[in-house]
């Protein structure tokens, strides 16, 4: 996915809600440089962002099931990276399910790379 800066994205994790499976938790996590960090964790206790430099800038849908896609606002060239979403449901007898997306974002500036432009043609 590319992103614009300081333009926004939607980074896409969908499932199909199944009977008898509760989600237990739903994380993202950003992987850059050799290091993965959680920035955005929703648990029993509610939604959590972990990474002081997404608090305000990111959100996920509470009210769709199947919906867990993330939104990520205002784009810095930082946030480029690999971007995972791992949902874990607990089904009717105990078990856990986990189910892991992997997105890979690079943010750019400008709204076209200048490599990409070609004058207009001559009449």
């Amino acid at each position: 996915i590319k992103g614009t800066w300081m333009g926004s994205t939607i980074l896409p994790c969908t499932y199909v809600p199944s009977e008898g499976f509760t989600q237990q938790t739903l994380s993202w996590s950003l992987e850059r440089d050799y290091s993965s960090s959680t920035i955005f964790r929703r648990d029993s206790s509610g939604d959590h962002i972990l990474l002081a430099g997404f608090r305000g800038r990111v959100s996920v849908p509470k009210d769709s099931p199947g919906n867990a896609s993330l939104l990520i606002e205002s784009l810095e060239i930082t946030d480029s990276g690999h971007y995972t979403c791992q949902i874990t449901w607990m089904s009717e007898d105990n078990s856990l399910v986990k189910k892991e997306v992997t997105t890979t974002v690079k943010v750019l500036k400008g709204t076209v790379p200048l490599a990409s432009w070609h004058p207009p043609p001559s009449i």
